[in-house]
């Protein structure tokens, strides 16, 4: 007997009724919105201050930043995540990330050498990559196995479009 598949638009409105799924994906919007404005901010603050005369070393530093976390973070997250409690994790990193934001921006306001801002910005970053990782490897446990493929596209792409989204507000508030 074949059975039908049922229309996308079905598939899609019962992904989004399903409260782990709505959950998972708030937190993965929230988490990458305010990870564009930081990585704006940081851009910013580092590039386009006038107070702050940027070298090549300090354009360099915020790329590696940005970038580093995804080649050094990115292949052990998954062996991590398997071993401990995912929804610890997910509560745990959003708190340590919130707490390293405000290290950061006391750093910056104190005025604390370049290599300790960019340290705690570095540790800012790789976390929430971290988090993201846990977020993508937590959607099975929340979605139908049939429903999967449709969740595991349309929640990375509405985190680009949170974290993009994040990045103009965090350009607009510089301005």
């Amino acid at each position: 007997m074949i059975t039908e598949r049922p229309p996308r638009e079905a598939t899609l409105r019962g992904l989004l009724h399903g409260t782990g799924f709505r959950r998972l994906l708030t937190v993965r919007l929230l988490s990458q919105l305010s990870d564009g404005v930081f990585q704006v901010s940081l851009a910013a603050y580092v590039i386009f201050s006038p107070e702050h005369q940027s070298s090549p070393a300090d354009i360099a530093a915020v790329l590696a930043v940005m970038l580093l976390p995804f080649s050094v973070i990115g292949p052990f997250a998954g062996v991590l995540l398997d071993r401990w409690r995912r929804r610890q994790v997910l509560l745990m990193g959003n708190l340590a990330r919130f707490g390293l934001g405000l290290v950061t921006a006391a750093l910056l306001l104190g005025r604390a050498p370049d290599w300790m801002f960019f340290a705690a910005a570095l540790l800012v970053t790789a976390l929430n990559r971290f988090i993201l990782a846990g977020l993508s490897a937590s959607l099975p446990r929340v979605v139908d196995p049939s429903d999967l493929v449709t969740a595991n596209a349309l929640s990375p792409t509405l985190g680009t479009v949170a974290a993009a989204s994040g990045g103009i507000v965090g350009f607009l508030v510089h301005q």
